[in-house]
């Protein structure tokens, strides 16, 4: 998942410099995870519903996206000794991670899920069925090869992500492109299809809400319909991420939530009875914190639906995103997915303003007080470079690979298990 689409400008990460001046802690605080650290104490009796790991088969994201099968097997006894049952492994991303006979999708060589003709995946779930770990794949489904799509042109094109090149120039669609939506349920057909052991599914629609041209008719006839103000009675620019303007997140939830009724439809018909979740982004910039979606809505139109919910800079707004990423959607009666930073050493600025460690702790600490209904960490090993984890930043954090770094995180964790 890339955090935002908006302008790096528009968020501002504390220096180190500022951090250690606002902090009374601030020497304990840059400190690298060390072998004697001992395990966050757990007092509360708190014991998520799933519990695991979120990674990549996609290239260019650094992490699982190098992974052969004896790393999978590792990672699986690794989690199996921590209590885990649940991973998240995401086949689409701004690349693709799987051997796929779609033309849209792009298919690059140097994925090992691709080059084994999608065998490896097949058995990294079987094995992990055999371990009691509930496998779910995943997408972000508004990523496409600008070259593979077709006469659809994107708003916006990606070459680089994260500090890292991508192998392709990636083009983002927002939710009201033409024949989007049909390639989305395709792409989830062709999953059930090649991957009959996946136990859950996440549809993910980031920068789908973004402002285009074309949908300014589209946004006034939902508004005259649902007594709104017209769009030029808006705030301009309009990014339901960002600065809050309702109207336009109300609108930008309907277009996105009809995505997920032609999915939710398809997968059905399949007979597909696994666990269905769409990840509900957020925006956390230096003067707001923003849920993207309607959670209300999102509610009402799909009851049994999952929220996977995601915050990376615990040094930013730290409650306030418990709030939105926690709170706020258990009030609105969502069973909630949290995302936290694990293994992952994405910024956009390195090194960051905490240590791994450092926000190990926090989260960990705040899943004790907000109790979000499962947990998957973001991030689950590294081989290689790649944008959402690197062995070059492991290693300046004082890891010696990934491994050392996942078995550090579940050593903090260690009392932390699933119910």
């Amino acid at each position: 998942m890339v955090q935002t689409l908006t302008p790096r400008g528009t968020h501002k990460h504390l220096t180190r410099r500022e951090f250690l001046a606002a902090s009374a802690t601030g020497s304990a605080v840059v400190l690298s995870c060390h072998p004697a650290a001992q395990p966050v104490a757990s007092s509360s009796g708190y014991r998520p519903k799933e519990y695991g790991f979120w990674d990549y088969t996609t290239p260019g994201t650094g992490g699982m996206a190098g992974f052969e099968k004896p790393d999978y097997l590792r990672l699986l006894e690794d989690m199996s000794k921590a209590g885990m049952n649940s991973l998240c492994i995401y086949v689409k991303w701004l690349t693709t991670g799987y051997r796929s006979r779609l033309p849209f999708l792009d298919q690059l060589p140097d994925c090992p899920v691709i080059a084994s003709d999608n065998k490896l995946l097949r058995d990294v779930i079987e094995e992990a069925r055999q371990q009691k770990i509930k496998v779910w794949l995943g997408g972000a489904v508004t990523y496409f090869d600008v070259d593979k799509f077709g006469s659809r042109k994107p708003y916006a094109s990606i070459e680089t992500i994260g500090g890292a090149k991508l192998p392709i120039r990636v083009g983002v669609f927002d939710a009201d492109t033409p024949e989007l939506t049909e390639r989305i349920v395709q792409i989830y057909e062709e999953l059930l299809d090649l991957f009959p052991g996946a136990g859950g599914l996440v549809v993910e629609l980031e920068g789908s809400g973004m402002e285009q041209p074309r949908r300014i008719p589209l946004y006034d006839r939902w508004a005259r319909k649902n007594r709104q103000p017209l769009f030029k009675e808006l705030g301009h620019p309009l990014n339901p991420r960002d600065f809050d303007v309702g109207p336009w997140r109300e609108y930008t939830t309907y277009s996105r939530l009809k995505i997920l009724r032609a999915v939710e439809q398809a997968v059905r018909s399949k007979g597909f009875q696994g666990d269905l979740a769409m990840i509900c982004e957020t925006g956390n910039t230096s003067y707001s914190a923003v849920q993207e979606v309607n959670l209300r809505e999102y509610r009402k139109q799909f009851p049994n639906w999952k929220a996977v919910t995601y915050e990376y800079d615990k040094w930013n707004h730290r409650y306030a995103m418990m709030d939105l990423c926690i709170e706020t959607p258990k009030r609105e009666g969502l069973e909630v997915f949290y995302l936290p930073r694990g293994v992952m050493t994405w910024g956009s600025e390195w090194p960051l303003p905490i240590s791994l460690e450092q926000s190990w702790r926090m989260d960990i600490e705040d899943f004790q007080t907000f109790r979000p209904h499962s947990i998957w960490w973001f991030g689950c090993g590294a081989i290689g470079v790649g944008a959402h984890v690197s062995m070059s930043r492991l290693r300046q954090s004082g890891y010696g690979d990934g491994e050392e770094a996942r078995r550090a995180l579940l050593k903090l964790a260690s009392e932390l298990r699933a119910a």
